[in-house]
């Protein structure tokens, strides 16, 4: 059984693209593709809807 994820490691889901790049590759600037975003608090995980409602992480 795989180790749960630390909130930190969780978190690094999100990506490290500079939205400027995210754009050039024609993804979201916001989710960089992935049409969610992964955030940790009091080790509660969970994935949200991108806030900017893209297209399956597509730019608009």
């Amino acid at each position: 059984m795989p180790h749960p994820m630390t909130d930190q490691e969780w978190e690094a889901q999100n990506g490290n693209l500079h939205p400027d790049e995210a754009r050039a590759r024609g993804l979201c600037w916001c989710c960089q593709g992935r049409a969610v975003l992964y955030t940790a608090f009091g080790g509660v995980q969970r994935k949200v809807p991108c806030p900017e409602r893209c297209t399956n992480g597509q730019a608009k």
